[in-house]
């Protein structure tokens, strides 16, 4: 087995959307309606992001903890993104286990690492 994708229910599609393509590069894949909910797929190489909208009063709000993609060079990603107007919250940081990380929030408060094995 292998991942397919991750999830995220987030309070404003397009916002989420602009965010996850300007900032980390990500394309649309694909659009659709279930039920109550906007559901928009974002692809980035071998990595999707399902982005979940509820079209019901109260809207959603952020349900996991954190996302992380892998980047091939740490600081040049990083410094790619702040360039982009958004500079982590934490890092770039050396971990014992050599490990490159650094943290962002997303627009509903979602952390993303960037991580460098």
């Amino acid at each position: 087995m292998r991942l397919h994708h991750i999830g995220i229910n987030v309070k404003n599609l397009e916002r989420s959307k602009e965010f996850y393509q300007s900032h980390f590069g990500f394309k649309e894949e694909m659009v659709f309606k279930w039920g109550s909910e906007n559901i928009l797929f974002l692809k980035k190489g071998d990595c999707r992001l399902e982005l979940i909208e509820e079209s019901v009063e109260g809207g959603s709000t952020c349900a996991f903890l954190h996302i992380a993609l892998e980047a091939d060079e740490l600081e040049k990603e990083v410094e790619s993104v702040k360039e982009k107007g958004l500079v982590p919250v934490e890092g770039p940081l050396l971990l014992e286990n050599g490990w490159k990380v650094a943290f962002f929030f997303g627009p509903d408060g979602e952390i993303i690492e960037l991580i460098e094995e």
